[in-house]
Formats: C-alpha cells, sequence, structure tokens
C-alpha cells in the first residue's frame, strides 16, 4: 500500500528536465546496495484481494530516496577503514505497472521502469592509505518483473493470496565510473540476471472503515557474469481508514514495511562484508479516489531501524506518488 510525495534533488532535477522521453523503474571492486532492486527503490504492502475477471489497472509511480550526506573525505576515511566504500546522494524510480484479472481470483501483472542515480561515489584503498575515487550518476531502463497472484481463500475470514514472479534481464547494466571501471550490478539499473519471487498477501475489513493488508515476498537472485545480487525479503503490515462513510470515496492509512537484503557474492571477490542489511519504515500516507476510473496515492517512508552490514550508507527518508487508472 504505501508508496514514498517525492521531494527535491538532483536526481528529481534530471527527471523533470527529461519528462519527454520518458518511458518508465529503479565495479569492478566497490560494492554498493543503491539501484532500483536494493536500496534504491520503493517497497510496499501488497493486497489480499484480486481483481475482478476482466478488470485492468495501470499505474504511474514515481518513488524517490535520499541518503545520508558523505563528503569524499569521509568516503575515503571509511574506505581506509574498510577497504572500499561508496555512496549515492539520492535516487529516482520511474515506474509502470499494470494488471489484469484472468479469472476472478487469478491476475497477471509487470512492471518496468526507468532508474536515475545521482551523486554516486566510490572510494577503495588496497593498502590502508592510499585511497582511489571515481563517481558516476547511474541512469538507464530497468528489468522486466512478470507476476501472478492467485487467490486462495476469500469471503468474511478475509481475503489469501500467494504470488510469484519472475524477472527478465531488460535493464542497463553496463553503467561505468569515471575510472571506466563498471558499477556492480547491484548497482546498476539492471542487474543483467533472471530472479524469481515467492510470497503471500493477506487482507480484511476490521471494521467498515479500517482495512488491514499483511504480505511477505522472497526475491531469489541468480548469478550473472560471476557477480550474485544478495535476495531480498519483503514484509509490511498496513492498516487504511477511510474517512468518508462510502468505499468509493478517499481512505488515509499508515504501513509498518520492512526491507531485508543479503550480501553481494562475487567469484572474483567473494562475500561482500559491506552489503545487506535489514531496514524497517513507517509509511503515513493518503489515497484519494476521484471517480471509479481515477486515484491518486502519496506517501512518505521514516526509517525507523536500519541494521545494515559493514560500512554502508543509510537512507534518510523515502517519498512516493502514484496515480492509478482502473477499468
Amino acid at each position: 500500500m504505501s508508496n514514498p510525495t517525492f521531494a527535491g534533488g538532483a536526481a528529481l532535477r534530471k527527471f523533470c528536465s527529461s519528462i519527454p522521453v520518458l518511458i518508465s523503474l529503479l565495479t569492478v571492486t566497490v560494492m554498493a546496495n543503491h539501484g532500483p532492486g536494493t536500496s534504491g527503490g520503493g517497497s510496499s504492502t501488497a493486497s489480499g484481494e484480486t481483481m475482478k475477471q476482466g478488470g485492468a489497472e495501470v499505474t504511474f509511480r514515481l518513488d524517490y530516496t535520499q541518503f545520508e550526506d558523505i563528503t569524499n573525505s569521509e568516503a575515503a576515511r571509511l574506505a581506509r577503514k574498510a577497504g572500499e566504500f561508496d555512496a549515492l546522494s539520492d535516487s529516482l524510480v520511474a515506474t509502470i505497472e499494470a494488471a489484469y484479472g484472468i479469472t476472478n481470483d487469478f491476475q497477471l501483472g509487470g512492471q518496468i521502469g526507468y532508474y536515475w542515480g545521482s551523486g554516486f561515489v566510490s572510494a577503495a584503498s588496497e593498502n590502508g592509505v592510499d585511497v582511489e575515487q571515481a563517481t558516476a550518476d547511474p541512469e538507464g531502463l530497468t528489468d522486466l518483473w512478470i507476476t501472478g497472484k492467485y487467490r486462495i481463500l476469500k469471503g468474511k475470514p478475509g481475503h489469501l493470496s500467494v504470488i510469484g514472479g519472475v524477472k527478465l534481464p531488460t535493464g542497463r547494466d553496463d553503467v561505468k565510473l569515471s575510472n571506466g571501471e563498471k558499477l556492480e550490478p547491484s548497482s546498476q539499473p539492471g542487474s543483467g540476471s533472471y530472479d524469481f519471487q515467492l510470497g503471500a498477501a493477506y487482507s480484511r475489513f476490521l471494521t467498515s472503515q479500517l482495512t488491514i493488508d499483511a504480505s511477505a515476498i522472497y526475491t531469489f537472485r541468480t548469478e550473472h557474469d560471476g557477480f550474485e545480487v544478495g535476495d531480498r525479503f519483503d514484509f509490511g503490515t498496513a492498516l487504511a481508514y477511510r474517512i468518508t462513510e462510502s468505499i468509493k470515496a478517499f481512505p488515509q492509512y499508515s504501513e509498518l514495511t520492512g526491507v531485508w537484503l543479503g550480501k553481494d557474492h562475487s567469484d572474483e571477490e567473494g562475500t561482500n562484508p559491506n552489503s545487506g542489511g535489514t531496514t524497517l519504515y513507517i509509511t503515513p500516507g493518503l489515497r484519494i479516489r476521484f471517480n471509479p476510473q481515477w486515484s491518486l496515492t502519496t506517501a512518505i517512508s521514516i526509517p525507523i531501524m536500519q541494521d545494515l552490514n559493514g560500512e554502508q550508507i543509510e537512507s534518510t527518508y523515502k517519498a512516493s506518488l502514484g496515480v492509478s487508472w482502473s477499468l
């Protein structure tokens, strides 16, 4: 349910300057977790309900992430301590999602987008004294996700669905740093690998105006060119309260979501200690339905716990804005 009101920043300015060409998503030695499939993308709680047969919905969504500010001198200090360190100023992912009801209990969906990252800094030190730094502003088309949701329970107890998906490597995966070295897959717009998702979602009315959603989805990553991005686990619970009595009017909601990222691994470098971790977000938001077809969702996600492995930058906040059309 949640989607991180987007704010300013260099990535956002780059997006605004390229609106006319928008289609829409999210180093050799540098290890990071800032791409659209890791900390640079959005996270939300899935619904256990499915679309009615023949129903369709298209959503355009913006997810903005602001990271903590790290100076070049601070990046160099951390590289001397950990051997390598990288940071990103901010990121923006513009995504188009579409879903269609095959039956009343089964729907298919797809998602693809465009990713902008701004102020990527890579710092590495082999001897703990000398530091090599390089920069980049990664951007490009993201990978395509194809998903399915099948409802196995409905009625008074609530709605329970199983969710599955496969990611196709359609995204850009060749962004390079200013020194000519290639960014690792977890910081690229696309990872280059085929990945898979499996999870479940549950929804029900608690009162005539209060609903609850809960979901847990695990992403299994595969290896590509000797590198495997760490697995990902998204979990969350969302409460939505409809301000007006009419079910077709607008509700407001709040949400608690969590994201666990596994450590990256490469055949050359082994397991990266400066990758992966767990982050919990609290997300107040608002959803407005203008008519039966059009709705708008906006939210801001504030991290309330960040338990990251090794030396990594933390997220300051995430913000989102989504516009949906349904049939």
